[in-house]
């Protein structure tokens, strides 16, 4: 099926246009990008038409619209940028362990998505199975020379890194071996992680019963707690210490994500706003403590 005609009865090109006429879309492309009128507006039914995806298309389509509605409005377009628009124009982000491509693109090679070799999968292939992606619209990624040696730098940073989780892992062994975990801790009680005892109080943790269950109620409902515990403010403490240990990764999670939200606005590529849980998050001092 072949994409729908652009044309004055293309939903997509209705929207954008009453969205531009009302406001809601700034006339001048610096104060609202192409990347981010289509992710505002990308999961609305008129954007579900075949042949609506952010590309050099989507792009000149938004620029003639904006033009057609200055020329309707009497508004000649700008003839020069504003200081802060060259600024941002010719400034682009840092390559560095930040930067929203560098961090895919290493995921994509340590996960395997993008093999070490590059004989098969070359910098031109990566580019085309990647350049769609909101990471890719950032200023200063392209395909040239520059991306080339930098998909050969991150094959080798993950080269490195993975012979070294090797040794590490082969050292790791070596020591468990020769230093094997005791079954008792220095009380007499089995260890607590990786036993049974943990993985059923993660369990009860998920199902929230923790919240509706006093800590002594709890210890009382499992043989292998009073097995593990025998006394129950030990095991209120193991609560809190998975509770906390649960709300430390969280926050990393968190903000890895929202560092990545800043980079991509900088470029002015805003992402849908998603459900966040700010009462899981530490502030550095409790990071810090734990």
């Amino acid at each position: 099926m072949s994409p729908q005609k652009w044309d004055e009865n293309h939903p997509a090109r209705i929207l954008l246009l009453k969205e531009m006429n009302e406001g809601r879309i700034p006339l001048d492309s610096n104060e609202m990008g192409p990347a981010e009128v289509y992710y505002k507006y990308h999961s609305t039914v008129e954007f579900q038409v075949e042949g609506m995806e952010y590309n050099s298309t989507f792009t000149s389509r938004l620029r003639r619209l904006r033009e057609q509605i200055r020329r309707d409005q009497g508004k000649p377009e700008k003839a020069t940028k504003t200081k802060t628009a060259r600024k941002k124009k010719d400034v682009s982000l840092t390559w560095n362990e930040n930067h929203p491509a560098r961090i895919l693109l290493y995921k994509e090679i340590a996960e395997g998505r993008i093999p070490l070799d590059e004989k098969e999968m070359g910098p031109a292939e990566v580019w085309c199975t990647y350049h769609d992606t909101l990471e890719f619209q950032m200023d200063g990624v392209e395909f040239n020379d520059n991306f080339a040696t930098r998909l050969s730098s991150l094959r080798a940073i993950v080269k490195r890194d993975q012979g070294r989780a090797a040794n590490d892992r082969k050292a790791l062994e070596k020591a468990m071996k020769n230093h094997p975990v005791q079954e008792l801790n220095h009380r007499g009680e089995p260890q607590w992680n990786g036993s049974l005892a943990q993985a059923l109080l993660q369990q009860d943790m998920a199902e929230g019963k923790h919240e509706t269950m006093r800590p002594s109620e709890l210890w009382e409902a499992r043989p292998e707690y009073k097995e593990a515990f025998s006394r129950k403010d030990d095991f209120r403490w193991k609560i809190r210490q998975e509770i906390r240990t649960k709300k430390y990764l969280y926050t990393l999670e968190y903000r890895a994500e929202e560092k990545l939200r800043k980079n991509l606005k900088k470029e002015g590529i805003v992402l849908p706003d998603q459900d966040e849980d700010l009462d899981g998050v530490m502030d550095l001092e409790e990071m810090e403590d734990t």
